[in-house]
């Protein structure tokens, strides 16, 4: 992989226009290496990036879709292992009433969609930020965060973003898989926006978090800019294909 190819593959933001509202759905990507004797994270930003083309795939329904990480010298995607379940906790400090719903529901459907599993832990104080190093649990690593957040609280949801989401991935023997990560939610200016808007940007994020880049088809909701609220075909295509048909 060149240098340029690699550089492109780390940059993942989104924007979603709504009527009158410009609004940011960024891909926050942390990739993390463990050694026997290191661990490194490193997370970059761009506001405006999607998947280069040479990385965009064709569904069979003609939609399309792109993955933020690949394993090393192919084209494979990195996934969360679709036999282990994957635990999740929410902050719900700046979320609706039914903030904890709002995230079921929508872990329920991307579930249904790639045959990931998902274990709703139920509700964290955990305090978000972009700046973070996955840490082991136990025998196992920490929970993914979703967190009903602010502009206060994380800077790089100032400026109309709604939304980051990301994960990291460990490598062992030559093989990647995600580990953990984050979803982090701008609650005030999604409840500007509307519960339909709300409920686009978390799925939205959740895919970003499962393994899902941004396309440049108006016809996905991974689109950077629109208002699209339903999946694409290309969408359902990538989705499947990251939860490698469910476990078995």
């Amino acid at each position: 992989m060149t240098n340029d190819v690699a550089a492109r593959r780390a940059k993942r933001r989104a924007t979603v226009a709504v009527s009158v509202f410009v609004v940011l759905l960024g891909g926050l990507m942390a990739k993390i290496v463990l050694d026997p004797e290191s661990t490194g994270v490193v997370v970059t930003w761009d506001p405006s990036s999607v998947a280069d083309p040479s990385d965009v795939h064709t569904a069979p329904d003609g939609g399309q879709y792109a993955f933020l990480s690949t394993q090393p010298d192919s084209d494979e995607p990195v996934t969360y292992d679709p036999c282990e379940p994957i635990d999740v906790v929410v902050n719900t400090r700046t979320g609706p009433g039914d903030a904890l719903a709002v995230v079921d529901s929508a872990l329920r459907e991307v579930s249904e969609l790639s045959g990931l599993t998902f274990r709703l832990e139920g509700e964290t104080s955990q305090v978000p930020t972009t700046d973070w190093e996955p840490e082991r649990d136990g025998d196992a690593w920490q929970p993914v965060l979703v967190a009903w957040t602010d502009p206060d609280e994380v800077d790089e949801l100032a400026g109309g973003v709604a939304g980051l989401g990301g994960s990291a991935w460990l490598e062992e023997d030559g093989q990647r898989r995600y580990i953990t990560g984050q979803v982090l939610l701008d609650g005030p200016q999604l409840a500007a926006l509307g519960e339909e808007q709300t409920r686009a940007t978390v799925l939205h994020e959740l895919a970003h978090l499962v393994g899902l880049d941004h396309v440049d088809d108006r016809g996905e909701l991974m689109y950077p800019t629109g208002g699209r609220f339903e999946w694409g075909p290309g969408d359902l295509a990538g989705l499947q294909e990251l939860g490698q048909g469910g476990c078995g």
